[in-house]
């Protein structure tokens, strides 16, 4: 019989949902011997209105911005596979560019994974109101495997 979870996909983005969510699925990755997928999407949507990409001289800053962003999540990343080099459990990181939920539920599709574990709202998701953050209700509407949202 093989294991129920293989692969873990945890969207990664700093926040403190994502910090839980990471902790959560480092406990389940030991139980069921499982790898983690730890993955950030950066949505360079987010940091300037597509109207305002018309000079050269903006594309280039665009593309500075979303260079240092990657970058910055890259070693982000590499730094929480080495603080858990230890733990026995498998962790691997991706850093991918586009609209947030569908590179996840592309992610999930294209790499087998068996469970998600999303925080309930992201570095976006600040709000007074409590709602379910949009990336985590696309994301648990739509992927073909079973998410654990965490709060």
């Amino acid at each position: 019989m093989s294991k129920p979870y293989q692969n873990i996909m945890v969207p990664y983005d700093g926040s403190t949902y994502s910090q839980k969510a990471l902790k959560m699925s480092m406990e389940m990755a030991r139980a069921f011997d499982s790898s983690i997928y730890l993955v950030n999407v950066i949505d360079i949507t987010t940091v300037s209105p597509p109207g305002q990409i018309r000079s050269k001289e903006t594309r280039k800053t665009l593309d500075q911005i979303k260079s240092s962003i990657k970058n910055s999540a890259e070693s982000y990343l590499q730094k929480i596979q080495k603080d858990y080099k230890d733990s026995g459990v498998i962790i691997k990181g991706f850093v991918l560019e586009g609209d947030v939920a569908e590179k996840l539920l592309k992610f999930i599709q294209d790499n087998d994974i068996d469970l998600a574990v999303i925080g309930s709202k992201g570095l976006s998701g600040i709000s007074k109101i409590k709602t379910l953050g949009s990336v985590s209700r696309k994301v648990s509407e739509l992927a073909k495997c079973p998410i654990v949202i965490v709060r």
